[in-house]
């Protein structure tokens, strides 16, 4: 995994730089003006066991930095408060993709941690690079700008994912199929993951914005206050698409249900209409010890009445609306037409 270390600091005399180290920690953190991000990507376990010493991070910290696989939490220490931020990246399959950000949130220092590279976090830095004014408000107002960029990146996603379930729900009605019952099952499996990441990341941002934690800026708590009304409004999404998801099964279902009844009614049908051809045959095959060919007429009189009666029959059915489910056939020219377009 390549490594990647991004060093941003503003001192407080209002110069701004980027270094790839950070040497210069000791005098930022005697400096109570200046501010310090450093964001480290694919780091190994040693070089984040480091990283963590020099930030002065306590053990329990500096294990869930190395350890991922976590939901996201904040957690209170005496010098700093520690974050695990979840960002989406998309859906493949029936599994969500997502990316844990870890951040360290000292009074002028920001520590942020990741795997793989993180559009919401690049865009904030490149931002604070070009216009350094947001690092003025202190790392606080850093810890929101990454905040509400992560969260943004949710509604692509779930946008995705609400397109996908109206046209599940349009196909179950046109055409269900098997397959799109087990799509339907891995996107109510996606909606369950998307529902267990954003229900304790709101409690995340609620904590941030009612708590008094000494590192987060008054100031600062009326934005995320707004992260978390974002997040609150996902969270209602993902329970409307788990609605969704639940009432396309059942139209799924009923439609399934729909067509086992249409094939049994003309099974029905046919059974019905061979009923009296069996009676007749089977009538005038066990009441004769020979075909009586002496006589024609009585052989014509049956072989026509086993051709009348049935077409007799299947026209009755047509006509009593049992054949088709939206009109009525009225004539034996519709009859025919509808015979044909089944064939």
């Amino acid at each position: 995994m390549d490594t990647v270390r991004q060093v941003l600091v503003r001192h407080s005399d209002g110069r701004v730089e980027t270094a790839a180290d950070i040497g210069i920690l000791t005098e930022v953190l005697r400096d109570p003006g200046a501010v310090l991000w450093v964001d480290a990507e694919g780091e190994a376990a040693e070089a984040l066991e480091a990283l963590a010493t020099q930030f002065e991070l306590h053990p329990v910290t500096v294990e869930d930095f190395i350890h991922r696989n976590q939901r996201p939490k904040i957690e209170e220490f005496d010098q700093y408060v520690f974050l695990v931020i979840h960002a989406l990246r998309g859906v493949r399959g029936d599994e969500l993709e997502t990316d844990e950000l870890h951040v360290a949130l000292r009074h002028n220092c920001l520590l942020t941690v990741h795997d793989r590279p993180l559009d919401a976090v690049k865009r904030v830095f490149d931002r604070c690079v070009t216009d350094p004014r947001p690092l003025q408000n202190g790392t606080s107002f850093l810890l929101y700008l990454l905040s509400d960029a992560v969260v943004d990146g949710y509604f692509p996603v779930l946008d995705a994912l609400g397109d996908e379930i109206d046209s599940l729900e349009d196909a179950v009605v046109r055409a269900p199929a098997r397959a799109r019952m087990q799509r339907i099952f891995e996107v109510k499996r996606v909606a369950v993951q998307l529902r267990k990441i954003v229900s304790p990341q709101r409690e995340v941002y609620n904590a941030l914005s009612r708590r008094d934690y000494p590192y987060i800026d008054a100031r600062t708590a009326v934005y995320f206050r707004d992260v978390h009304d974002h997040l609150v409004r996902a969270f209602e999404i993902i329970d409307s698409y788990r609605d969704l998801v639940a009432n396309t099964l059942e139209a799924y279902l009923a439609s399934i249900s729909n067509r086992l009844g249409q094939v049994m009614k003309q099974l029905t049908v046919i059974a019905t209409i061979f009923m009296p051809l069996s009676f007749l045959t089977g009538f005038f095959g066990m009441n004769f010890t020979r075909i009586p060919y002496d006589r024609p007429w009585l052989l014509a009189m049956v072989l026509a009445i086993m051709m009348i009666l049935p077409a007799a029959m299947l026209f009755f059915f047509a006509r009593s609306g049992w054949l088709t489910d939206d009109r009525r056939i009225t004539s034996w020219a519709r009859l025919w037409a509808w015979l044909r377009r089944r064939r």
